[in-house]
């Protein structure tokens, strides 16, 4: 092969590459604002009188143990697992199929079936906001709407993850796989969900799995999976995200709380004084926004 045509071959594969990331980087653009619409749009307009609860005896022997928001949180990274282990174009496709299958069927019984964790979160009054774990945790109560519970779109998530990296690489599946196990616990030891929402996840990736990804089968004499840059790329990720928010502790500590989100927590204040000699209209918006009641 002459240099010409050297040339021209590296050119061929630069495009195919290009054109790859380029149609991995859109999958995952829409994933993600697929989710944020569909997320935050069914959450914040559920009506409360419609909620329900999915408490059992078991719910509450769970303790509330403000440090494990950090297996909670991980789930954000892990979401991003198949970008950094699925080399595969055709299971990266099919991962983000799922994702959003199981985006789709988690919004609609989000909107048909409100559960609502009132009375489950912790009360705020017991979190110290000056250390980073209960800062981490006050922060997203007040973030996260307090409705999408049923079925754990957190754990479903996770799992697919894990399913799509153990379809790629079974070293990498079977360490995610231990940290959505993890991930479980803390769904329920951050008092973000209910045993029965963790159950429920598990059953609605279960199925995505055997409709989506399971038939998937891996080229001949291909790896679907990127080498160890891949993992250590994604190990370098879980970093910089860990070390993102305790710079925001740092810097705000308490303080950074999204205005939206702090009229509805001052809302949510009212309901604990219900009774004790508050005005009818206290009880009105405490019933309306009952975030952290």
């Amino acid at each position: 092969m002459d240099q010409d045509q050297q040339a021209r071959a590296a050119l061929g594969r630069a495009s195919v590459l290009s054109r790859r990331l380029g149609e991995r980087a859109a999958l995952a653009v829409f994933a993600a604002a697929f989710f944020l619409a569909g997320y935050f749009g069914v959450g914040w307009g559920v009506d409360p009188g419609r909620a329900h609860s999915l408490s059992t005896a078991l719910d509450a022997r769970i303790p509330f143990v403000a440090d494990t928001v950090w297996v909670y949180l991980s789930l954000f990274p892990t979401a991003c697992l198949p970008l950094f282990v699925v080399r595969c174009p055709r299971l990266f496709r099919r991962t983000m199929a799922a994702y959003v299958a199981a985006m789709a069927a988690s919004f609609v019984a989000f909107a048909v079936y409100p559960v609502a964790s009132t009375g489950l979160r912790a009360d705020p009054a017991v979190l110290d906001v000056q250390r980073f774990a209960p800062w981490a945790v006050s922060l997203l109560y007040r973030l996260d709407p307090p409705y999408n519970l049923f079925p754990s779109l957190h754990l479903s998530i996770a799992l697919i993850a894990s399913f799509a990296a153990w379809k790629a690489s079974r070293r990498v599946g079977a360490v995610a796989f231990a940290g959505v196990v993890l991930i479980g616990v803390s769904i329920c030891t951050v008092k973000q969900h209910f045993v029965a929402d963790a159950f429920g996840g598990i059953g609605l990736a279960a199925g995505v799995y055997a409709l989506v990804l399971r038939r998937y089968r891996p080229t001949g004499g291909v790896s679907p999976a990127f080498g160890w840059r891949g993992p250590a790329a994604y190990a370098g990720l879980l970093v910089l995200s860990y070390a993102a928010l305790y710079a925001a502790f740092a810097m705000g500590g308490a303080g950074m709380i999204p205005s939206r989100t702090m009229k509805r927590t001052k809302c949510a204040t009212v309901s604990a004084s219900v009774g004790s000699g508050r005005p009818p209209e206290a009880w009105l918006l405490a019933t309306r926004y009952p975030l952290l009641s």
